[in-house]
């Protein structure tokens, strides 16, 4: 008897949610019927629009109400006004929304979603064409970076990059990508300069234009960002995005000081500032500044800032120790970094060819990226798992897998819903826009993974030719006469400010003294008696009161 009571309960709570499910279904499927028709007032289409959308959340529907609204908003009249309106503001978050928000007309969209929408074309743009391999900050491409070449200021100096790079056949993906970055350009320059969204336009712009080689406009625009008065975290963050920008704009066409310039003022305070201090390092290399350059390095790899990604550091510390004919360190240093990146290397390339297509890379994370982890080397899995659990990625498997239930579950609902005029129209679109989003998210999973991957292929063949370098020159010195050191020109001593001291660095790390390192190389090379001129920063503010020595050695009086 209680057994059958239980039973009873049971088939009346399923009758029951059945009922309620099928009348959200007829809510939403009038609704939509009502909203299509393209007669309402603006008060009926909102009132309209707001049963939709919530008969089809109740329903079980949410992605499905997405891509109503979007079908809605493709239309003319108040209710295709309302739409939009509610489909800009699901696309604040990202995902399936703002797939479907960049197919809106620029013109009817709010300031602040227009800027992510053309940072979305610009990602798309990236995702289609991303940077050549090699193309990376100032890699040693073409030779191990030992040669002259005059600058803007005309000054020589160490050239990391070479003269005159060739250009690359244009494919159709890139014109697509092109065509990617010009709508870009044109939807934040809709942004008014008082808006609230100006800046974060401006940024955009600026990347589009860089991305697509219009270096003039991309430093005006970041100029632009610099000069506004930040306000709030997420501002002060674009503004030393933008020095940092300005920096690299700087130092790629030669001129050093204000490369160093705009380097020193991003703050200490700011994630940037990593970034800023490693970049920097190749600037005072190519200036000569070789034991800057180190001491930089040695504050890069300090035990604060472990969980931190440069491996180009460790290439450009055996660069600068080469030139400096410390053969035995710059291999030491090359040996370093073959075992700590070799394995990424090796795991990230395991990690596309597990991943051969974006469906399957979406199968992958939807399934749970521990299993995938698990197949790949351990070295490799932090930067797998960082590169794979970003928001967005999260935010649109998530969805790619709730719109495969949605589509499932049609068939199983009221015949009135699926004979609607909402089902029709609708769900074509939802397996269309399933498709597409699935492709997007795959193929910007395995563009990270490629990316990386192409970034430390450079550098490990980097590694390799200067490792080679470093062999022929220890065998020339094994074969050589002795040499008299006499003839060897002794390098000045370390300048500090009146307000400095040098003091000997015994592997103690201290906070106040990061950034102010000096590595002290001492005399290994026969040098001309006199030294090559090179540019001179002007850097606006003083070092930090501390400043330190790599080797052993007494402290200045």
């Amino acid at each position: 008897m209680r057994t059958g009571l239980l039973l009873a309960v049971a088939v009346a709570t399923t009758f029951g949610a059945r009922a309620s499910s099928e009348q959200d279904e007829a809510a939403a499927a009038g609704a939509f019927t009502a909203l299509q028709a393209g007669k309402l007032k603006a008060a009926a289409a909102e009132t309209q629009m707001r049963a939709l959308v919530e008969s089809l959340d109740r329903a079980a529907l949410p992605e499905t109400a997405t891509v109503a609204l979007s079908v809605l908003a493709a239309q003319d009249g108040e209710a295709a006004e309302v739409a939009s309106r509610e489909l800009q503001s699901r696309a604040a978050k990202g995902g399936l929304a703002l797939t479907l928000a960049m197919r809106l007309p620029p013109a009817r969209l709010e300031p602040a979603l227009a800027v992510r929408v053309a940072r979305a074309h610009l990602e798309q743009a990236l995702v289609l064409a991303p940077p050549e391999e090699g193309s990376a900050f100032a890699g040693m491409a073409g030779g191990t970076g030992s040669g002259l070449t005059a600058t803007a200021a005309g000054a020589p100096v160490r050239a990391a990059l070479p003269e005159e790079p060739v250009q690359p056949r244009v494919t159709a993906v890139q014109r697509l990508a092109r065509a990617e970055l010009e709508r870009a350009r044109q939807i934040a320059r809709l942004v008014r300069d008082g808006d609230a969204a100006a800046a974060d336009a401006r940024e955009v712009s600026a990347l589009a234009a860089l991305a697509a080689g219009d270096t003039a406009a991309a430093e005006e625009q970041f100029e632009a960002v610099v000069r506004i008065v930040p306000r709030g975290a997420a501002a002060a963050e674009r503004r030393e995005n933008a020095l940092l920008q300005l920096a690299r704009l700087a130092y790629s066409r030669g001129d050093d000081a204000r490369a160093q310039t705009m380097y020193a003022r991003v703050s200490r305070a700011a994630p940037q500032w990593l970034d800023a201090l490693f970049e920097s390092s190749w600037s005072h290399f190519r200036r000569g500044e070789d034991e800057k350059a180190l001491g930089n390095l040695l504050t890069l790899h300090a035990p604060f800032f472990q969980g931190r990604y440069f491996p180009e550091s460790h290439v450009l510390k055996a660069l600068v120790l080469y030139e400096n004919c410390r053969y035995a360190d710059a291999r030491r240093a090359l040996e370093d970094f073959e075992s700590r990146y070799r394995p990424v290397h090796d795991g990230l390339a395991q990690g596309l060819q597990l991943l051969p297509s974006p469906q399957a890379a979406v199968e992958a994370l939807v399934s749970g990226a521990q299993a995938l982890l698990a197949r790949l080397p351990e070295p490799a899995r932090p930067e797998v798992a960082r590169l794979l659990s970003t928001p967005d990625l999260t935010l649109s498997v998530r969805q790619v897998t709730a719109m495969g239930r949605e589509l499932d579950s049609i068939d199983r609902r009221g015949s009135v819903f699926r004979g609607s005029a909402l089902v029709f129209s609708v769900v074509p679109q939802v397996r269309n826009a399933r498709l597409d989003l699935l492709q997007r998210t795959g193929d910007r999973a395995r563009g990270a993974l490629a990316s990386e991957r192409a970034e430390l292929r450079e550098l490990l063949g980097q590694s390799l030719r200067l490792g080679f370098e470093i062999a022929g020159r220890e065998k020339e010195l094994a074969a050589a006469p002795p040499t008299s050191t006499a003839a060897s020109q002794h390098r000045p001593p370390p300048q500090v400010e009146d307000d400095e001291e040098m003091w000997p660095f015994q592997g103690e790390y201290w906070r106040d003294e990061l950034g102010s390192y000096r590595f002290h190389l001492g005399d290994h090379c026969v040098r001309p008696a006199t030294p090559a001129p090179v540019q001179q920063a002007q850097i606006p503010a003083k070092a930090p009161a501390a400043a330190a020595a790599a080797d052993p050695a007494p402290p200045a009086h």
